[in-house]
């Protein structure tokens, strides 16, 4: 297909609708000027409207492929593909009168016919409406127009903590521990609306440009736990979730966990942010799995022979295999980390990029099973788009966790770090002394009794 003229491509953008008539002919004027008679080539037109605010690379990326309808959905133009997750596509789109941005949530049509789909994705919009906390992505309003449908988000501008990961390696102990400590406030809101997320990975939490955290995907969220008509007892499904944070039993069966799962899940995050990588890199879904049954993650001191010992008892007791050993409730978390935070510990710390921080990536599997199964499945990224002609889903994926590479980034790996000595046991100092003073008054009674 050739590439269509200045007048082509402006044909299609007035086809299109995504430019008001009346600032388009204004925009033409001004360009027109501009150019002082010289013929207007298809890269000056495309360039000055989008150095003009009127529309965006994706626009003239669908424009100059021939698609000009699927800009709109309801209220909302949509301007650009933001990402796509195990079951949805979003969009960032902007409101006809308002103006303001918002992020559009997309079910595949294809998906439609799939009630376990459609029914997950209208609770997820149910469930997140029910929440209002700072911590927490809002739900705006939830649609379809026939086979379409999809919700409104909050969009703020930043990038989740996967992302980060994998752009600057571990984070320092000071960072790690405020972000989890925020998603921990977050959650505390969840659970006191009796909803356990699920679902907690790094990839699900988002930090925005100021440094706010907020939890995304309430998809697989178990509402009422009491509640026998869980999506999960109704569509059979036993086990849900990510397999590299998935909590011992959350693998035996999600719907029947409490709260203390998602803590056993942010633990994991916490090591993430910690070191580079989850707490089982290696092997299959189901040896995965299976290690987060029945073994101990390597200690932190591997791959962060400095890490304050008190942040390192806090990771792992939110990652004890029983729940019971665990911490209790998402606030007692916030509590240890903030106190741990505001004591100034976590700060002036030298620290090191862990020599395996994130140069060979072990992809997260989002898995669903039912009893029937005996292997675990994988959900694959979706195949298709739900919106017809200038919406083609891109290779990339929302959830970059299901994608990862696994080859090594070209960047100079740090000489490894000096270890720092593990700090004496309080008790070793007392004893010492109690030894030096009975070694003394031996001494002296000894020289009396020569005397």
């Amino acid at each position: 297909m050739s590439e269509p003229s200045a007048k082509s491509f402006l044909k299609l953008v007035e086809r299109s609708g995504i430019i008001a008539e009346d600032r388009l002919k204004s925009s033409l004027a001004k360009l027109s000027t501009k150019a002082d008679g010289k013929p207007i080539k298809l890269n000056d037109l495309a360039g000055h409207l989008l150095e003009s605010g009127l529309i965006t690379q994706w626009h003239i990326d669908k424009l100059l492929a021939g698609k000009h309808k699927g800009f709109f959905l309801g209220k909302y133009k949509l301007l650009g593909h933001l990402g796509s997750g195990g079951m949805s596509s979003v969009y960032l789109a902007q409101h006809k009168i308002s103006e303001q941005f918002r992020a559009i949530k997309v079910l595949p049509r294809k998906k439609v016919a799939d009630r376990s789909y459609l029914d997950r994705f209208y609770l997820e919009a149910r469930v997140a409406a029910s929440l209002n906390h700072p911590n927490v992505i809002r739900i705006y309003d939830i649609c379809n127009e026939g086979d379409t449908h999809y919700m409104v988000m909050e969009y703020v501008d930043g990038t989740d903590l996967y992302e980060l990961g994998k752009k600057d390696g571990a984070l320092d102990f000071n960072s790690a521990a405020k972000f989890t400590a925020q998603a921990a406030e977050g959650l505390i809101h969840a659970h006191e609306q009796d909803l356990v997320h699920r679902d907690i990975k790094p990839a699900n939490l988002f930090k925005t440009d100021q440094g706010l955290i907020k939890i995304l995907d309430l998809g697989l969220a178990l509402v009422n736990q009491n509640d026998s008509q869980s999506l999960t007892v109704l569509h059979n499904e036993k086990v849900m979730g990510t397999a590299d944070y998935l909590s011992p039993e959350q693998a035996v069966n999600s719907h029947d966990v409490d709260s203390r799962a998602d803590i056993y899940s942010l633990g994991c995050t916490l090591y993430f942010l910690l070191t580079g990588h989850p707490p089982f890199p290696k092997g299959s879904l189901a040896q995965r799995i299976a290690m987060h049954q029945s073994l101990a993650p390597k200690s932190l001191y591997e791959s962060r022979p400095e890490c304050p010992e008190s942040l390192v008892k806090i990771c792992e007791k939110m990652m004890a295999k029983n729940a019971n050993d665990r911490y209790q409730t998402c606030d007692e978390v916030k509590t240890e980390l903030m106190a741990l935070v505001e004591s100034g510990e976590l700060e002036n710390i030298a620290t090191f990029a862990p020599e395996d921080s994130l140069l060979k990536k072990t992809p997260s599997t989002t898995v669903s099973s039912t009893d029937n199964d005996t292997t675990l499945g994988v959900i694959e990224p979706i195949e298709g788009s739900s919106i017809e002609y200038a919406f083609e889903e891109p290779t990339s994926t929302f959830s970059p966790v299901n994608n990862a590479s696994t080859s090594q980034n070209n960047r100079i790996a740090p000489a490894p770090p000096r270890k720092r000595r593990r700090p004496p046991p309080k008790w070793l100092v007392p004893t010492a002394i109690a030894a030096m003073f009975i070694i003394l008054i031996a001494v002296l009674t000894l020289v009396s009794f020569l005397v």
